[in-house]
């Protein structure tokens, strides 16, 4: 099933909890319906071949030396240059379909329409999906990074594209762009305060250094699960250049 497309690769490191769509979508079945899987998350990277990890991925240690070296303060300009988008996928209770699938759906497509690196160079990714909520109500997710927040904003309006043309029954989105560090913003004193910005202060506190660092080595376990090879378990999910 692998083959060199000529641009680029849709690799897909999956989460032992997605076993019976892994096995679906490598066997080329059929993908619809509903599905029983557990919480977990699967890796998927769509970059030329040539791409390698390092040119990619946010550099975390970096991160960490510049709250060191600024007594665990952090720039505002270093967090919000740092985002995602996040795609959620809702069952609908009238007309059950499994949300993982509706998502591996909605990035399968994604990859067939933006193969070419050299007609669409902004629409490379990383990222990671199949995201469970507490209450499986609230849904499904998929997280996309990517180089910059120009190339960001073309993921975000082509991905609303493709949920306008989206035929799930059974599945509506929601799309939206959110900070890439997650939960590091919540941990910033006075991040998110108006009057706190409007002192012109350009450093933020971190209140909890300890959990600072916890977050920034959860980030480095997930940086290696994104698959920027082929390897046991972890192939190149074919795709036809438009």
């Amino acid at each position: 099933m692998t083959m060199q497309t000529g641009g680029r690769r849709f690799l897909i490191n999956w989460s032992d909890a997605h076993g019976d769509l892994k096995r679906l979508v490598e066997n080329e079945e059929p993908c619809y319906g509903e599905m029983e899987t557990k919480k977990g998350w699967s890796y998927v990277t769509f970059f030329p071949r040539e791409i390698e990890a390092n040119q990619i991925l946010y550099d975390v240690d970096l991160l960490l030396e510049i709250a060191r070296v600024n007594s665990y303060y952090l720039p505002r300009d270093v967090v919000v240059q740092h985002n995602k988008v996040v795609v959620v996928a809702y069952p609908n209770e009238e007309s059950p379909l499994s949300s993982l699938i509706a998502l591996y759906h909605m990035m399968s497509s994604y990859a067939d329409r933006f193969c070419d690196e050299w007609k669409y160079p902004s629409h490379g990714f990383y990222g990671k999906f199949g995201g469970i909520y507490e209450r499986p109500e609230k849904g499904r997710v998929l997280a996309m990074y990517s180089q910059s927040d120009d190339a960001l904003l073309h993921i975000h309006a082509s991905l609303e594209e493709l949920i306008s043309e989206a035929s799930s029954t059974g599945v509506r989105f929601e799309l939206r762009i959110a900070n890439g560090l997650s939960a590091i913003p919540r941990m910033l004193l006075g991040f998110d305060d108006p009057d706190y910005r409007r002192s012109g202060a350009g450093h933020y506190k971190i209140t909890d250094p300890d959990l600072f660092a916890i977050l920034l080595n959860q980030a480095r376990h997930d940086y290696e699960r994104y698959p920027f090879a082929e390897t046991e378990g972890c192939i190149e999910i074919a795709k036809k250049r438009q």
